[in-house]
């Protein structure tokens, strides 16, 4: 009796422990709301101005911003059969919250008329917006639901869309700098996933036979795995350099697309070539004999046994390459490369702060995109027995 009276509290241990992840997402998102400056007020779109807290200036979004978020700090103490949906909801709510408080703040602060003011968002905004994903993403993580994350974005995104009509989110100087920018800004960022994909796609063509060759060959693995690691390791501003002199002296151009393109293959390289190398030569002796026995061929071998299996780590190093190429695409700028670093170096170039958050935030939003897109590729195309364990189904 004592036994069985003593397992239903063994049966949902969640139930009594507080969710560390979603509730330090909820303690820093506190943290900027009331110790740092949330906007700040500048009379023209490079000077200095003044910094204000939330309180001083969202009025009563301000107070529904706190609110709200001490309703998702609770949230990490519901039961967990509740929390996982229970933290989605307050980090929706909250982010809400915090758009519209933007807003307020915003509308409260612009002076009527044509001016050259501006209200930029501050640090205790930013480290709100990094605590409320905290959040989000642990919610994802709990609720395991995918019902539950898609109805989370569809509402995140109808928030910001009211933010953006209808609460004052438009005035933001970062809205500003769009709506001067906004042709060039959708061909940059339309030329930047061009550049990323095709730099991976080269790199995947080159890297995934390379791996297996490596798995296979001793010579080739000692002089593919140490190369592609030493390209890794060369600044990308060097790399550029170094690639300047071989593509003059082929005829090739030397400034624009094309170095760009051959840096990001280079850089794709070596999560490709390494993960397919350990997934090939990571495969079970006992599944290649059971190949062999069948009367499989060496091909037919790697492509109905070591290949599949290997599958989830060749993945994984697309995942990697993508999300690496995303940042490093952002230097080729330098090189002539029409992509979204264009926006930063212009921006730094006219000491204008949300000049470069409208080139580096869309970079953030795609290295998720791929990041997440990746994983619901490997969701669908391997077999459940032999996918990598994610860090949630490790703690389930």
């Amino acid at each position: 009796m004592a036994i069985a009276s003593a397992m239903p509290s063994e049966s949902y241990p969640s139930a009594k422990v507080v969710d560390r992840a979603a509730s330090a997402g909820a303690v820093v998102a506190l943290a900027g709301c009331l110790l740092l400056p949330f906007v700040e007020f500048r009379p023209n779109r490079i000077v200095d101005g003044r910094l204000l807290h939330l309180l001083q200036c969202a009025g009563v979004w301000g107070w529904v911003l706190l609110a709200v978020l001490l309703l998702s700090l609770g949230a990490a103490l519901l039961p967990g059969r509740y929390r996982g949906r229970g933290l989605l909801a307050g980090a929706v709510l909250s982010f809400g919250a915090l758009l519209f408080a933007l807003g307020s703040a915003t509308t409260k602060l612009m002076p009527a008329g044509d001016t050259p003011a501006r209200v930029s968002i501050a640090g205790g905004a930013w480290i709100a917006l990094v605590g409320i994903a905290m959040i989000w993403f642990q919610g994802n993580r709990v609720a395991r639901s995918h019902k539950a994350s898609a109805a989370a974005a569809l509402t995140g995104t109808a928030l910001l869309v009211a933010a953006w009509w209808f609460g004052g989110l438009s005035q933001l100087s970062l809205a500003v700098e769009y709506r001067a920018q906004a042709d060039t800004f959708w061909q940059l960022t339309y030329s930047h996933v061009l550049l990323v994909l095709g730099g991976t796609l080269i790199a995947t063509v080159i890297g995934i036979p390379l791996g297996i060759v490596a798995a296979r060959s001793g010579f080739a693995r000692a002089v593919a795995i140490p190369v592609v690691g030493i390209i890794q390791t060369i600044p990308s501003l060097a790399l550029y350099g170094l690639l300047v002199i071989p593509l003059a002296a082929l005829g090739l151009p030397t400034l624009g697309t094309v170095p760009a393109l051959i840096a990001l293959t280079l850089y794709a390289l070596l999560p490709i070539v390494r993960n397919t190398f350990l997934g090939v030569s990571g495969v079970d002796a006992s599944s290649i004999d059971a190949g062999l026995g069948m009367g499989m061929s060496r091909r037919q071998l790697l492509w109905r046994v070591e290949f599949p299996l290997a599958l989830p780590l060749v993945l994984e190093g697309l995942r990697a390459a993508l999300v690496l190429t995303i940042g490093i695409a952002a230097v080729m700028a330098i090189a002539g490369a029409q992509d979204l670093g264009t926006l930063i170096f212009l921006g730094w170039g006219s000491i204008a702060v949300d000049l470069v958050l409208l080139g580096a935030i869309p970079m953030v939003v795609l290295s998720i995109i791929a990041d997440q897109g990746m994983r619901a590729l490997e969701s669908v195309v391997v077999s459940p027995g032999i996918r990598i364990p994610r860090e949630e189904e490790l703690s389930a």
